[in-house]
């Protein structure tokens, strides 16, 4: 059965902890069919920030601040609880400016929720000049944070499948979609370790993307060029491990298994491959990895139409 729409009353009530701190009520945004109460915006610095609380007809309340850089970009901070003073408290102990870092050529912002003192990242999203990405952070243990990459210029990008992969064992590479591409990032531990581990991504993979951008892609090439080999031998464990294996059966016969070390080694070549291969950040590919090649040109940025057929040749977008 749905909760009851709000009444006067109740907005006043729940509106009276943010009333003592100078927060009008914007009635005309509010929705009390929704049990919504929207507050009017303020500006912290360069920041406009908008808070909105929902009473969920439960005895329990969600308090959201939703902060605009002047680039574009949102984060917001989530609070639950049955109390809206103790809500109003959490969210102003985070200071705005926290949730965002500027760079060279690029801007971070990241979204939480916060349950006391903790902060548990929930979004984080970077701008670069004609691209921005969205890594969404599961709450679940042991799963990879999801990553979307999409165009935002004018013109359409074509970026190697290697892109975010050649930053380490942890990223995965990127596959085309319609609209941009995705990848995942492996993320371990309690929450708090995921939300520092991503935190640290997020600023890496700015960095990363606004240098990979201004720079010709030759010079991404030059730059990663150890990286990308090594891209291309972890997209080979899968097929690597039964070569392996069908190697290791024929050339036992030929060791003294008494007094050879090294048919030791041989002998379990196969199996660390296989505990590779799921260790993996994506379904292991029984495939040729295409060599990394420099990209022929001088920008990544091409028309929408030439971006398209890269998509649907993934090995030959990665091998430019």
């Amino acid at each position: 059965m749905n909760a009851p729409p709000l009444t006067h009353h109740d907005i006043l009530a729940l509106a009276e902890p943010f009333a003592r701190r100078g927060r009008r009520v914007d009635l005309a945004a509010s929705d009390r069919i929704a049990r919504r109460v929207v507050f009017q915006e303020i500006q912290r610095g360069a920041l406009r920030e908008a808070l909105q609380l929902e009473d969920l007809g439960t005895g329990t309340r969600q308090l959201t601040r939703t902060l605009t850089h002047p680039g574009g970009l949102q984060a917001t901070l989530e609070a639950m609880g049955p109390s809206p003073q103790e809500l109003v408290d959490r969210i102003e102990a985070v200071a705005p400016d926290s949730q965002f870092s500027e760079g060279e050529g690029f801007v971070v912002a990241r979204s939480y929720s916060v349950s006391g003192v903790a902060q548990v990242l929930r979004l984080g999203q970077v701008q670069v000049d004609g691209l921005k990405l969205a890594m969404t952070v599961s709450p679940v243990s042991g799963v990879s944070a999801d990553i979307v990459l999409t165009a935002t210029g004018e013109h359409a990008l074509a970026l190697p499948e290697d892109t975010l992969a050649v930053l380490g064992w942890d990223w995965a590479r990127l596959i085309r979609q319609k609209d941009g591409w995705k990848s995942k990032l492996r993320l371990r531990g309690r929450p708090d370790k995921r939300t520092r581990t991503a935190e640290q991504a997020l600023q890496r993979a700015a960095a990363h993307l606004s240098l990979t951008l201004a720079e010709p892609p030759a010079r991404y090439h030059e730059r990663h060029l150890r990286s990308r080999y090594g891209v291309v031998l972890r997209r080979a464990i899968p097929l690597l491990t039964p070569i392996a294996l069908v190697i290791t059966v024929l050339s036992l016969p030929r060791f003294d298994v008494e007094s050879s070390p090294l048919w030791w080694l041989m002998y379990h070549v196969p199996t660390v491959l296989i505990a590779l291969s799921f260790l993996l950040q994506e379904l292991p590919q029984f495939e040729i990895p295409p060599w990394p090649r420099p990209r022929r040109g001088s920008s990544w940025r091409v028309p929408s139409e030439a971006s398209g057929a890269a998509g649907r040749s993934p090995g030959r977008a990665a091998a430019r």
